[in-house]
């Protein structure tokens, strides 16, 4: 829990630092999850929500910290099942263009916090992960966007490196730039 809280205070710090060097700003999106792969067989599409920070680093590139929620339950009727994610992931947006919409691509990688709740147990596990996708910026105001996004992610699963939770996720959300 400590990295956690320490990565969290970096992302939140870092970009008050340097914003006297480019743009800064917020997003918030909400939206649902499809498992893919071998984790799709065994889950539901789920949903959840993300959050982050961005700073422009050059004109159509942006560094970027998420965190978020995202939950899924188990397809099998006998027993619930309920897995959930809290990302902590760095990345990169590249925009294609200016304007009053802006398509752009994105790649992120960090930890994801895993906990599945069955039977009345619990088992936590840190775990590393990344996602590669796209989206489309519509401008609202000079300031204010929607956000619309498909992500591929994929979380690595430690202990068998032949399975990872593999999903998209499909997000809609509002972005506040800070000039």
């Amino acid at each position: 829990m400590k990295k956690f809280f320490t990565v969290v205070i970096i992302l939140v710090s870092v970009p008050a630092l340097v914003h006297s060097q480019g743009n800064i700003g917020i997003s918030a999106q909400g939206g649902m999850t499809l498992p893919i792969g071998d984790f799709g067989d065994f889950y539901k599409p789920g949903y959840g929500g993300t959050g982050f920070l961005f700073f422009e680093l050059a004109p159509g590139i942006e560094i970027t910290g998420t965190s978020g929620y995202l939950m899924w339950d188990a397809d099998i009727e006998e027993v619930d099942i309920t897995l959930t994610s809290i990302p902590l992931l760095l990345g990169v947006r590249y925009y294609f263009g200016e304007g009053g919409y802006a398509p752009y691509a994105a790649l992120e990688g960090g930890l994801h916090f895993l906990k599945s709740e069955a039977l009345g147990f619990e088992s936590e596990s840190e775990e590393i992960g990344y996602g590669v996708g796209g989206g489309l910026l519509f401008r609202v105001s000079d300031n204010l966007f929607f956000d619309l996004g498909v992500k591929y992610n994929s979380i690595l699963d430690g202990e068998d490196d032949d399975f990872s939770y593999d999903f998209l996720s499909f997000m809609l959300g509002l972005r506040i730039a800070f000039k």
